[in-house]
């Protein structure tokens, strides 16, 4: 009896621990986040109701279809195009919100959630008659510029990493590995072409060649639709969209943006279009959840493999490293 109570009270101190932890990390994590927030805010105050506003969204982390994710252990925040097009159509339709500004820190992901995000933007603009302008972070690249291509004005960082209008698909093929172990992988299917990309066997010319024209249509979608929205030339566009990534003084010069500046230049720009003055009220459209944001500040530099993964890490360590000949 007395081993039990003594674990019983073990068990108590601890949860009673933890649940102090938990309170003290809240704490710490709203204050580094009002602290980061603080210049944006010190110069627009934040509204949601009464005067005419600017809309303030932020795209992070990897592009996909679905739900956006808001990060927790060993995951980080992702951008779903059902909650981002979710955004963007309330925002649309609020006769108070005169602009948006969508801030993008993003290096690309799914094709298809791009495309969503891309046409909600494009009917904002063509039906809604509403400004939209991007704002680059550290990258915003592939996917993250598709998004940004359908925005009316583009404002980016100089050093930000940008680009990469082209499409990529992987995957590990071990066939050989496993003949060599001498294990064998049963595979029945239906048709000759249903298992194509198996990692047990490898392509056949006539597989690749599918793959090849299937990469290569959408990398035409996606072509046409940055000359769409950029107002580009769809030939001299084609010079640049061979994958490469830039730097934003670069994409300058080739007409991916239009202007060189951060997050407050765009707001003004935008406040400026919609004669809303030089103090314009701004709206964050996104309602962070203390926990989650609890959990992204727990959270190691834990990262999925991938070309995003890569073009993430890059950017900062240009950032860190202050050249590319570290890596």
């Amino acid at each position: 009896m007395k081993n039990k109570n003594i674990l019983i009270g073990c068990g108590i101190v601890t949860v009673v621990f933890f649940m102090f932890m938990i309170l003290v990390g809240l704490v710490v994590v709203m204050g580094r986040r009002n602290t980061s927030d603080s210049s944006m805010r010190s110069v627009f105050s934040s509204s949601s109701t009464g005067s005419d506003r600017i809309g303030m969204l932020y795209i992070t982390g990897v592009i996909h279809s679905g739900q956006s994710g808001a990060g927790g252990f060993m995951s980080n925040a992702s951008s779903g195009s059902d909650t981002i097009v979710r955004i963007l159509r309330k925002a649309s339709r609020n006769k108070k919100i005169k602009a948006l500004v969508i801030r993008i820190n993003s290096p690309g992901g799914s094709a298809a959630g791009s495309q969503e995000i891309y046409n909600e933007i494009m009917r904002i603009r063509n039906k809604e008659k509403k400004l939209v302008v991007a704002s680059f972070g550290d990258v915003t690249a592939s996917g993250g510029y598709y998004v940004a291509s359908a925005c009316n004005v583009i404002y980016s960082n100089p050093a930000t990493l940008t680009g990469s209008i082209g499409v990529i698909m992987s995957y590990m093929q071990w066939g050989d590995l496993m003949e060599k172990l001498g294990i064998n992988a049963v595979v029945m299917t239906s048709g000759e072409h249903k298992d194509m990309g198996s990692p047990y066997r490898n392509l056949t010319p006539e597989e690749r060649k599918m793959f090849d024209d299937m990469l290569g249509n959408i990398h035409e979608q996606f072509i046409a639709d940055v000359a769409k929205g950029r107002g580009m030339d769809i030939d001299e566009l084609r010079k640049i969209a061979d994958g490469r990534v830039m730097t934003g003084e670069q994409a300058l010069g080739a007409n991916l943006v239009d202007h060189i500046g951060g997050l407050q230049d765009a707001v003004l720009f935008a406040a400026e279009k919609a004669g809303l003055g030089e103090s314009p009220q701004v709206e964050y459209l996104q309602k962070e959840n203390p926990f989650s944001m609890l959990f992204e500040s727990l959270d190691g530099a834990a990262y999925s493999d991938g070309y995003e993964a890569t073009l993430r890490k890059l950017s900062q360590n240009i950032l860190l490293n202050g050249t590319l000949l570290k890596q």
